[in-house]
């Protein structure tokens, strides 16, 4: 296997108090991969991009703001999965899943050791030789400390994989092509960093998405149940979820569904991410925020029964508080299965109380058998 050229950078800061002003919402690395047959080509496109953009010597992300470069970024994303192959892998931090009262996380220097490590170990798995270079921060004694600490817990060397290396490197100084893995984590943090959040980062997960795989930290999703149905009915159920979606952004264009059709979008890009994913409520009434002040809780509870009433695939999973659009047969059944723990128990309540009442009366009072309005639940307690 041929020699991977791993280049890191982060978007975000590792501050845990999120209510303080400046505080990023998530923390995002982005790790740009590159084979090393391709690393000339790389150094040539780099500069090709700083010339055609006008960017100066450095591709620098924080230099392309949002308001009147926005599309700047677009076509620079473009250009450079145009022009080069690569894969992205992108490791996304909760900041607020995070104990800032409790444990070393709080601390920098941990935070950046504890999540370098996890993010670099999974290299270990997948290439027989690798160099790492991450974009390098702090002071020098920070650099030292950092990097003996990778190198003794991260990158595994052994007999029979002894070319494996890691440095932090200044992205100027050292090593340019960090500025690759600048632009992608500082346009990905658009998309996954809800304080951060731009209305069109669709349209850089539209250019990367298919470069990337994406780990999240923590992680919610639903345990899947194979049976025999899933694997045949786990397409259409895709495909019909697709097309409901479709069919109420094209119909919804009231403005009091505007909050409705932000949602979907969010579910509908989470789920191209990760379709196992459970979206947390909070991120959701986070990602809300954006359009609506008012956005809480019980507000998304009503959103997501009205979205159900009129027909989309949106579910949860009993005891996790979060939501996804089904993508598979598993989704439905558990989610159908979550309701019927409601159903079942308050049937059969009703039939108790219905046996004790008609006894009590000698029938004179049953009100599943006399009374019309009742008639389907009698119906549906014959089924139990």
């Amino acid at each position: 296997m041929e020699k991977a050229k791993i280049f890191i950078d982060e978007f975000g800061n590792s501050h845990l108090n999120l209510s303080k002003k400046g505080t990023f919402s998530h923390f995002v690395y982005a790790s740009v991969i590159i084979p090393e047959s391709s690393i000339e080509k790389a150094r040539i496109l780099r500069s090709e991009i700083c010339a055609k953009f006008r960017l100066g010597s450095d591709i620098k992300s924080k230099n392309i703001g949002d308001k009147k470069h926005f599309q700047k970024r677009l076509d620079i994303l473009n250009y450079l999965v145009e022009n080069l192959d690569f894969t992205i892998d992108v490791l996304v931090i909760d900041k607020s899943k995070l104990d800032q009262e409790k444990g070393g996380l709080k601390f920098k220097k941990t935070f950046y050791k504890y999540f370098q490590k996890l993010l670099i170990s999974k290299y270990n798995n997948l290439y027989n030789s690798y160099n790492i270079h991450l974009d390098r921060l702090g002071s020098d004694s920070f650099k030292t400390e950092l990097s003996q600490f990778i190198d003794n817990y991260g990158t595994q060397r052994d007999l029979f994989n002894p070319d494996r290396t890691f440095e932090l490197s200044d992205d100027k100084t050292d090593e340019k092509l960090v500025q690759f893995a600048d632009i992608i984590a500082g346009s990905l943090g658009r998309l996954f960093c809800l304080s951060n959040y731009n209305s069109n980062s669709d349209k850089i997960y539209q250019i990367l998405h298919t470069r990337m795989s994406v780990s999240y930290f923590p992680y919610l999703k639903i345990t899947k149940k194979e049976t025999s149905k899933t694997k045949i009915l786990s397409e259409e159920i895709s495909t019909l979820n697709l097309e409901s979606l479709k069919n109420y952004l094209k119909t919804s264009e009231k403005s009091e569904d505007a909050l409705k059709r932000r949602l979907l979008e969010y579910l509908y890009t989470n789920s191209k991410i990760d379709s196992d994913r459970l979206v947390p409520s909070y991120e959701l009434i986070d990602y809300l925020k954006n359009f609506s002040k008012t956005i809480n809780e019980d507000k998304l509870r009503l959103l997501i029964r009205d979205l159900r009433y009129e027909g989309l695939f949106i579910i949860s999973h009993s005891g996790k508080p979060g939501y996804k659009l089904a993508s598979n047969y598993s989704d439905i059944e558990q989610h159908f299965g979550h309701f019927m723990k409601y159903i079942e128990p308050m049937l059969q309540k009703i039939n108790v109380l219905n046996q004790n009442i008609s006894q009590l009366s000698f029938n004179k009072i049953n009100p599943l058998e006399k009374d019309k309005q009742f008639i389907r639940i009698k119906k549906l307690i014959e089924q139990l």
